[in-house]
């Protein structure tokens, strides 16, 4: 399998499993954020495809205020203090998804020799590295939902380039 392959199949796991438990969200707004990232993973896999096809790649931002804007309304939500960790597993899931994902980006990053390349690896890390705050956030609520209400912030460091 090559590098191309290996990215997609990469994408479309981030994608089954941000649905799957969107599917079993247990607030409304952790669901919402669980489809912004199936959906931004469904973006990062087609741009590796036109990649992989020599296409222009059309490099479009993720949703990061969206998902700040999500974040921010959950903390008023009651509902987040009674969430179950039940689901810890496929939260821990999504963070090593993550990590792993931005390794590899960073790895092919560095092994580019195209300028195209380079561009989408580029764009692909600072999502996927934004992906890990936020599945590392989620993770936290899951965890420990009364601190999270009291503790966490969610800020998209670069919303430009995200």
């Amino acid at each position: 399998m090559d590098y191309f392959e290996f990215s997609i199949q990469m994408e479309k796991d981030a994608e089954n499993l941000y649905r799957k438990m969107a599917e079993n969200a247990p607030v409304e707004g952790i669901k919402k954020v669980l489809l912004m990232l199936a959906e931004d993973e469904v973006r990062h896999r087609v741009a590796i495809e036109q990649l992989q096809k020599k296409l222009a790649v059309e490099l479009r931002k993720g949703q990061a205020l969206d998902i700040n804007t999500v974040f921010t309304e959950m903390k008023k939500d009651d509902a987040i203090t009674g969430i179950s960790v039940a689901s810890v597993d496929d939260y821990e899931k999504a963070v090593e998804i993550e990590q792993r994902g931005l390794d590899f980006y960073k790895e092919k990053f560095e092994k580019a020799d195209d300028p195209e390349s380079k561009k989408l690896f580029e764009l692909l890390m600072r999502q996927e590295s934004y992906h890990l705050h936020t599945t590392q956030n989620l993770l936290d609520m899951v965890r420990r939902p009364d601190w999270w209400v009291e503790n966490a912030e969610f800020n998209p460091r670069d919303s430009e380039s995200y």
